[in-house]
């Protein structure tokens, strides 16, 4: 009888979080990832690992079990154990699409097409759970579009999830949601994330490339052009623009390969179609390396060519004059070696300075 007007509310408020029609996401269990690519195969991994019921499927269960079988023989490893690659139920997607109605969380991963991604969410709407997480897994395509045309039910609890490659080692995601996504929907898939997932959760806008690739794209795709214009190897770049600032041992060009030079150039063309008055835009032109790669469908670990090609145990470096392979060149940047010691706020800004 003495609770003050605020313990009221704050009473109030409690009882409705407690009783959100998404308060069940927490204790999801079972989630079918949709797409067998580097993405949805790394994905569903990274679940199983935790300790997911995994379903994944793709165009057949043939497609579906090599990109499994892909993700099994992955360098790093995407599973903790082997083992835990047997326990992913794999399938069609037209012949097992009834298996969605088991998922907690249904998490679309299929190719960067507006239209594919389009196409599979209105086969998905009429298997949904009513109270399933539905997701895509996009770099950069616009997250209300994909919903357009689905049901109010769908909009509400529809996100974009943009995972990070490879999955099992950057904790990164954004987490998109559309001005029709439910508020509550975007706090419970975030605690969910967080909790269950073991990502760290940046909520992004519904701009073009969101946060990290509308940023990482330029740098990428500029570090190529600058490469060519001054003739600089692969191996030079990525000494650079690798652990020396601050980045992954991926770098710049190996990191192109890993993502795979169709998914770079598709984000990249995504980019420039909705960025028509961005002043750096020009950056995200097709490099005239990356075309010729393209062409020769050489496009990175998918196809086992790219930038970098592995014989073996070694790893050959694609010559950007004469575009055959050769023994990678290790570099010898003194001064790289000498501020590599500072911190990397000191180190970025006397890098700055140099002309070597």
């Amino acid at each position: 009888s003495a609770i003050s007007p605020n313990g009221i509310l704050c009473t109030a408020l409690t009882m409705a979080l407690e009783t959100s029609q998404y308060d069940s996401w927490i204790r999801a269990n079972r989630v079918a990832v949709l797409g067998a690519g580097t993405m949805g195969s790394g994905i569903a991994a990274h679940l199983a690992n935790l300790g997911f019921e995994v379903t994944l499927l793709d165009i057949n269960a043939q497609t579906a079990e090599s990109g499994l079988d892909r993700a099994r023989k992955s360098k790093p490893a995407h599973f903790y154990v082997n083992d835990r690659s047997n326990r992913i139920r794999v399938g069609g997607i037209h012949e097992n699409l009834g298996w969605v109605t088991e998922a907690d969380w249904v998490c679309e991963a299929v190719v960067e097409k507006m239209g594919i991604k389009r196409d599979l969410f209105t086969a998905l709407e009429d298997v949904l759970q009513p109270n399933a997480m539905i997701s895509t897994n996009t770099s950069g395509l616009e997250i209300s579009l994909l919903a357009a045309g689905r049901s109010e039910s769908f909009r509400r609890r529809f996100l974009g999830t943009h995972f990070f490659n490879p999955p099992r080692y950057l904790k990164l995601l954004e987490l998109i949601p559309t001005v029709e996504t439910d508020p509550a929907a975007v706090d419970a898939m975030s605690r969910f994330l967080e909790e269950r997932v073991a990502r760290r959760v940046v909520l992004a806008k519904d701009t073009p490339g969101f946060i990290a690739n509308r940023y990482g794209m330029w740098s990428m795709f500029h570090a190529i052009h600058i490469a060519e214009k001054l003739h600089l190897n692969v191996e030079q770049v990525d000494a650079i623009t690798g652990p020396f600032l601050g980045r992954p041992r991926s770098a710049s060009f190996r990191l192109n390969d890993l993502v795979g030079l169709d998914i770079m150039q598709d984000i990249a063309n995504n980019l420039l179609d909705r960025c028509p008055k961005d002043p750096y835009r020009s950056a995200l032109q097709t490099p005239a390396s990356m075309k010729a790669l393209l062409s020769r469908g050489w496009i990175g670990d998918k196809s086992g060519h790219g930038y970098y090609r592995k014989e073996g145990k070694e790893l050959l470096a694609l010559d950007l004059q004469t575009f055959a392979y050769r023994n990678r060149r290790e570099p010898q940047f003194d001064s790289l070696e000498r501020l590599a010691r500072l911190p990397l706020g000191e180190r970025v800004r006397e890098a700055l300075d140099l002309r070597d």
